[in-house]
Parts: structure tokens; sequence; C-alpha cells
């Protein structure tokens, strides 16, 4: 399988100019949320040349703005898809999408979306005493898994365990945002520590990990580390 990286945002200055969040494309037909500014995911979409209307799965996994604002542009191109949120999503976000005459899934428990690839259903998060249901993208081929996080805010750990629960494959990927920014060194630190023990093969924190964590994970990772960026591609 094929992981594009279509949009990404992660420093102050793409915060302040709304040019936050992620979007990722899992070979030509899986999107997996749709970034914080629709002018810069649209950019991004004509100059990687990825053609909209392949589409036929967009999965989002929560509900705040910089993971869903791009996709009402996406809608407005590509109707022949199924959208999958969490049932807990705000309900003039679900009033919005079915507005467009798509189809949409509300994925509470672990689903099958495609040949290989699965939603880990809804999971409780936490932002600033804030609740928030997410949920995220296992990638298994017959050997391997794949994680991809929006923001992790249920616990990245807590998700490994969660996909660990359904399949016993190594983990070959982890990659996406692990909601590390602003938590505490100790932490962190164990965090790092539960990926070493997980056997994880490449980790790509991206998004709202943090610099600290960053440079931890490249510290303590070394070879099993690697920097991702906008544009790039990753296979499994």
């Amino acid at each position: 399988m094929q992981i594009k990286i279509i949009a990404a945002g992660s420093t102050k200055l793409e915060r302040f100019f709304r040019k936050w969040g992620v979007s990722f494309l899992i070979n030509d037909d899986i999107l997996f949320d749709a970034f914080g500014k629709p002018s810069v995911l649209n950019r991004q979409l004509k100059e990687l040349s990825i053609d909209v209307s392949k589409i036929k799965h967009i999965i989002i996994s929560h509900d705040d703005w910089d993971h869903i604002s791009g996709l009402w542009d996406i809608l407005e191109r590509n109707k022949n898809v199924t959208v999958y949120i969490c049932p807990n999503f705000a309900q003039e976000i679900k009033q919005k999408i079915n507005s467009y005459g798509v189809k949409t899934v509300e994925v509470r428990d672990f689903q099958k979306i495609s040949e290989g690839v699965y939603s880990t259903g809804e999971m409780l998060g936490n932002s600033e005493g804030r609740i928030i249901y997410e949920q995220s993208l296992i990638l298994k081929d017959p050997n391997e898994l794949a994680i991809i996080t929006g923001c992790a805010h249920p616990g990245i750990v807590s998700i490994i365990e969660e996909v660990r629960s359904k399949f016993k494959d190594s983990i070959c990927l982890l990659i996406g945002g692990m909601h590390l920014k602003g938590k505490g060194k100790d932490e962190i630190k164990e965090t790092v520590l539960k990926f070493k023990e997980h056997n994880i093969a490449k980790v790509a924190p991206m998004h709202c990990t943090g610099r600290y964590a960053l440079r931890l994970m490249e510290k303590e990772l070394k070879d099993n580390f690697i920097r991702i960026k906008q544009g790039d591609i990753v296979n499994i």
C-alpha cells in the first residue's frame, strides 16, 4: 500500500494562518482527514496530481476544524463517496455532510473499510478538558500493520494497544499526529519507551506531536524514526 501525505501543518506560524492539520491519501481511493485550510488542500491535490474523482472512501478522524475544513470542497467535486465519521461528531457536522447527498457511515466499533483497511472505531479522548471522539486508521498487509492517526487524542499508546487487541502482526509504521505537544517530559519519555516495547519499525510523528517529543524520538529511536513532510510518499 502507498500512503501519500497530501497536506501537513505543525508549527505555531502555520496554526496562526490556519495551515494546520493533516490529510493522507491511501493508494488512490481512500482519504484520511481533510486538513484545516481548503485552499492549501486544493493546491496540494493539484500539485500532487491527485484525481478526486477516484476517491471512494473518506475517513475523518475527528470533527475539529483542522481535520475537516477541506472536506466540503471535495464533496462538491465527488459525491460518489462514503464518509466515515464517529457517532458522537457534532450534529451540525453530520447534517452538513448529509446535505451533500453522500453515503455516511457512523463507525462506533472496529470496522473494515476496504480490503486491508480498517477503522479502530470511535475512541474517547480529551484536549484541555474537552471531550473528543476520534478514530484512527489501520492498514494491514499479510504480515504487517501500519497505524495512521489524526491527532491521537485518546492517547497514542491507547491506540496502539487497541490495534494490538485486534491484530498481532508486527507494526511496520506509526504515522500522524500524536498529541504530545504540551505534555510533560516524563509522559513523553514513557510514550517513547512504549514504542520500543511494541517494536514499532518506523515512527513518523507529525502535526500536534510537539518539538520536544520529536527531538526525543529522533534521539531514542534512531533509525526507527523518520521525518515526514507534506508531499512525501511512504510505501508499506
